[in-house]
């Protein structure tokens, strides 16, 4: 059997973090380990169960997105007759699109279905390491799309909360940047992996959490090409440049911004880490806002 009852006051335990329980009376705390769950699968399995369901409630909490506000509203005839109603806090007009950063969604409002097309092709051409299951979580993750009146087509996307373009933020810290391009090596890491050339890696494109340091390509995806030669590299440097408040501290910074990218995407990751080591002391977790 299974005790729920706390060794400190003997009051009923509640489920808490970290895989353990929480006594709601004295506060202290009780971890299971594999003996305490030894003859009893059934209560593993719900516990794990709990423990997912918990994170995927955290991690779609929009509550916590302090930073969301709407700042307009606009309105898509569908070929059903309905109304698309598009509630927005950037709106940003590209050559052939509209991409609208929505409270939970990013919206793509294409002038021609084609269009859309080929945006979905781009992304469909992209191939994910079987080992890193979270990868997917680096670019656009489609959940709808709408025909429109006149041709046009809309494409919704995923918008976690707490996501924004990373030039909403700037400018960064020397320090801060350095976890935005590190998502930014990942994602180049990710198109060699697929043998692909984004085209498109820009201020506007580079979409980035400040609280969790996660990343995304959004931007165009309507040119993703076969992989040719190092011009995504190249295109991440000059954003980190147009991010940054001052690039010329720490040195290895400087030198890494101003250099010729390596070979590959792999080998420039490797020679990011080492600024990384050398220039900002290691892999450190900076708080932001």
């Amino acid at each position: 059997m299974i005790t729920y009852k706390c060794k400190n006051c003997g009051g009923q335990m509640d489920f808490g973090g970290a895989g353990g329980f929480v006594c709601p009376f004295c506060g202290s705390k009780a971890f299971m380990s594999d003996a305490d769950f030894k003859g009893n699968e059934a209560f593993r399995k719900k516990l794990l169960q709990y423990y997912k369901a918990e994170a995927l409630k955290k991690e779609n909490d929009y509550s916590v997105d302090r930073f969301w506000s709407c700042e307009g509203r606009d309105g898509y005839s569908l070929d059903n007759g309905e109304t698309l109603t598009v509630d927005y806090m950037i709106k940003t007009e590209c050559d052939g699109y509209v991409c609208y950063l929505a409270q939970r969604s990013v919206v793509y409002i294409f002038e021609k279905s084609a269009e859309a097309g080929a945006f979905l092709d781009g992304l469909g051409k992209l191939s994910f390491p079987a080992a890193d299951a979270k990868l997917h979580r680096s670019v656009p993750e489609l959940t709808l799309k709408l025909d429109l009146k006149e041709g046009k087509q809309a494409l919704v996307f995923r918008r976690r909360p707490n996501f924004y373009p990373a030039e909403y933020f700037a400018p960064w810290t020397s320090s801060q940047l350095a976890w935005v391009i590190s998502r930014m090596e990942n994602v180049c890491c990710l198109l060699k992996f697929s043998e692909l050339e984004h085209g498109g890696i820009e201020p506007g494109s580079v979409w980035v959490n400040p609280l969790s340091h996660e990343g995304a390509l959004f931007g165009d995806w309507r040119g993703v090409r076969p992989l040719r030669g190092r011009g995504d590299l190249i295109s991440l440097r000059k954003t980190a440049i147009a991010l940054a408040e001052n690039t010329r501290e720490p040195a290895e910074l400087y030198r890494f911004l101003n250099s010729e990218p390596a070979s590959d995407a792999f080998l420039d990751f490797e020679k990011w880490d080492a600024v990384i080591e050398k220039g900002f002391g290691g892999h450190k977790f900076e708080k932001n806002y």
